[in-house]
């Protein structure tokens, strides 16, 4: 090959000698060759390759993806701004992590089998001048490199209790295996017991040039796959495809061919692709806080975090559409590259540069884990439970239930001023238009330097005590049947941080409701031989009061005896009793619900 050509990644496009090729917007002429079939055929020299190769990686980076599949600076210029449909294995390059919990670990498998090369020089007359004189193309395929690349992913998520740093390496060891792990006559894996149950969590996603009869989706059908990858493409290489591609310049057959004015800087290549797997990150971000989110059934936060997740959004495909219309430009020499370093600026001045979105998202994740730690201390509790919002109200009115004791956040709505920046900056008509000037929008976050409100000092001790009270109010009543524990969230400036709600039949009684965990002594009024008279002590906090009253012998003797007062009786005697014995008293006081019991 001269140095007049191009060198460049099918990824998996039908690329084949003779075929025109537009470099200004890596598009392909599909049908249509330069000369015919029979010129072509004639003047084709083959040369066998037979090579093969595997490699491992841990890296999900766009650039580690393009390295693997020879693409070109240029071409991912392309593929960035979407002007590249990928097909076959090349759509690992779209394959990217979902969540901060995924370990990942990839392996590729790469043959090549022939390479074909047209001779230009023998080679007859063109058959579609019409094509270069309509300046659709700028190349035409001289060479093609045949074989397959094949990429299996292997992933798994980290739970929290899990370590993720030894998940990544279990991976890494395994994956690292599968090419010295013999299969028996029957098909079975020879792999050790406690080998096959560290591989058992692994989920594998396949990217092929090779068509296979079922896509493997675990470690142990991987390993099958592997095995019977160098014969998927026929005996004689058969079924490979185009890989690595060369194409020559059309000016240079013809004069009045359009051509590839000028190409893109590398390094600014490098800043775009770094600009969207900042973007790619943050939405993994996003995820993982959505996954927390709906698990402590938070949807305020939920809320918020699909508004941004939706803004990032709409914020990719303007940049990628803007760049998929400005790389033909500056191919073609309509424009330069100052064109494609505005867009830089003005995203350095938007209020989605990595900076801002990392201090949002992370004052996000901080709120999910305050509110996790406290989910978490009930998750073993079967008498509390938490729920949303949405479903709070019927557990109000659900009829089997006397009383409803709630422990409600109440200070998850508030105003966010970063949303409100992406709003103004997405809807502004610098953007919308051209993105070619500088907006100076989205300085909210970086001014902002109040304390959020799960951080405040008074609005952290609110919580934890009512927390230990809610807490210790559940755990003494996990045997009622009549009263159900929630937690959920329920704005109310009033009581910020949490509060006790107190429902009872369906009627809010109390929203700082507050137990009392501990009756005060009893007070005494009277000892006779064979009685004792008794005041129980009543309390503000739960109006009005019932009191259940066991006794026993202190030598043990019997269980406890229920000698509990009429309803809302808070003195009387106490028969039964015998001379020069001791007897244990237990009572407890009982809100109005009479579900509702603290000991």
């Amino acid at each position: 090959m001269t140095s007049n050509n191009i060198q460049i990644a099918a990824l998996g496009r039908p690329l084949h000698p003779g075929m025109l090729y537009d470099c200004r917007n890596d598009s392909f002429i599909p049908g249509v060759t330069l000369w015919d079939a029979e010129d072509i055929e004639k003047n084709m020299t083959v040369h066998e390759q037979n090579q093969t190769k595997s490699e491992i990686t841990a890296s999900d980076s766009l650039s580690k993806k393009s390295s693997l599949l020879d693409v070109s600076a240029s071409l991912k210029a392309s593929f960035l701004g979407g002007l590249v449909e990928v097909g076959g294995s090349a759509k690992y390059l779209k394959d990217t992590l979902t969540t901060e919990s995924q370990c990942r670990v990839t392996m590729h498998y790469s043959q090549k089998t022939v390479f074909k090369q047209l001779n230009m020089k023998n080679i007859g007359k063109i058959t579609c001048a019409d094509v270069i004189k309509h300046g659709t193309a700028t190349h035409v395929v001289t060479g093609v490199l045949y074989g397959a690349d094949a990429f299996m992913v292997f992933n798994q998520t980290a739970s929290r209790n899990e370590d993720k740093q030894e998940i990544q390496g279990t991976l890494e060891v395994m994956i690292k295996k599968i090419p010295t792990i013999p299969i028996s006559g029957s098909g079975k894996l020879k792999i050790k017991e406690e080998e096959h149950k560290k591989v058992e969590k692994f989920q594998c996603t396949f990217y092929g040039d090779v068509i296979l009869k079922e896509n493997p989706t675990t470690y142990m059908e991987a390993v099958k796959v592997y095995k019977d990858l160098p014969k998927l493409l026929g005996e004689r290489g058969e079924k490979a495809v185009p890989m690595t591609v060369w194409l020559y310049p059309l000016k240079y057959l013809d004069k009045r061919a359009a051509k590839l004015v000028r190409e893109i800087s590398e390094n600014l290549i490098i800043k775009v692709e770094t600009v969207m797997e900042d973007l790619q990150r943050a939405t993994i971000t996003v995820n993982e806080l959505l996954q927390i989110s709906e698990t402590i059934q938070a949807t305020d936060i939920q809320d918020k975090l699909k508004t941004f997740q939706e803004m990032l959004r709409q914020y990719e495909i303007t940049v990628q559409k803007k760049m998929s219309v400005l790389i033909p430009t500056i191919h073609n020499g309509e424009t330069g590259e100052d064109t494609l370093v505005q867009i830089l600026k003005s995203h350095s001045s938007s209020p989605f540069t990595t900076e801002m979105m990392k201090k949002w998202l992370d004052e996000k994740q901080s709120e999910c884990e305050v509110l996790r730690s406290y989910t978490d201390a009930f998750e073993n509790q079967k008498n509390v439970q938490i729920v949303s919002p949405a479903q709070y109200n019927g557990f109000i009115c659900n009829p089997q239930y006397e009383a409803i004791i709630t422990f409600a956040f109440t200070s998850l709505k508030y105003e966010e001023p970063y949303i409100l920046d992406l709003t103004k900056f997405l809807h502004s008509e610098e953007l919308m238009k051209q993105m070619n000037t500088e907006v100076s929008i989205g300085k909210a976050i970086m001014d902002d330097k109040s304390t959020p409100w799960f951080l405040t000092p008074d609005v952290s001790q609110t919580m934890r005590d009512t927390f230990y009270l809610f807490k210790e109010f559940s755990d003494v009543n996990k045997e009622e049947k009549k009263s159900k524990f929630i937690i959920t969230y329920i704005s109310d400036p009033t009581h910020p941080g949490a509060s006790i709600y107190l429902h009872q039949r369906g009627k809010l009684v109390d929203t700082q409701y507050k137990p009392i965990i501990k009756p005060a002594t009893p007070e005494v009024l009277d000892t006779g031989e064979y009685n004792i008279s008794l005041k129980l002590q009543s309390s503000p906090a739960l109006k009005p009061m019932q009191f259940k009253v066991d006794c026993k012998k202190e030598d043990g003797g019997q269980g406890w005896n229920n000698i509990t007062p009429p309803r809302k009786q808070t003195s009387w005697i106490i028969p039964w009793t015998q001379p020069d014995t001791v007897f244990l008293l237990r009572f407890s006081p009982v809100s109005e619900s009479p579900s509702t019991v603290t000991p």
